[in-house]
């Protein structure tokens, strides 16, 4: 933000993902973990646990938000990997004969 509205060219932004949390009320959820490209690994967290991490990674956003604002450049992120190339499925038509 300030780069734009010093009139100069923002900084190159790369971000990688650590996984993805989801809410299944107050007690309950899930975190898949990821790659740096967001694909997912086959591990996971479930039940209390989950919803405990998603809780505390909200809260640690909302954290690191105001740190940033108070401080630029302080904030940690997980640094992207190219995302490896995926095969490309064409749909197959069947007919009778």
């Amino acid at each position: 933000m300030l780069s734009r509205i010093a009139g100069t060219a923002p900084a190159q932004f790369t971000y990688g993902f650590a996984g993805s949390c989801i809410s299944l009320g107050r007690k309950s959820g899930i975190l898949q973990f990821a790659r740096k490209d967001d694909t997912a690994v086959n591990r996971y967290f479930s039940g209390r646990i989950a919803a405990s991490v998603k809780e505390a990674v909200c809260k640690g956003t909302v954290w690191g938000m105001r740190r940033e604002a108070r401080k630029p450049g302080s904030t940690f992120w997980f640094k992207g990997g190219a995302r490896p190339e995926q095969p490309v499925f064409a749909p197959q038509v069947v007919t009778e004969t």
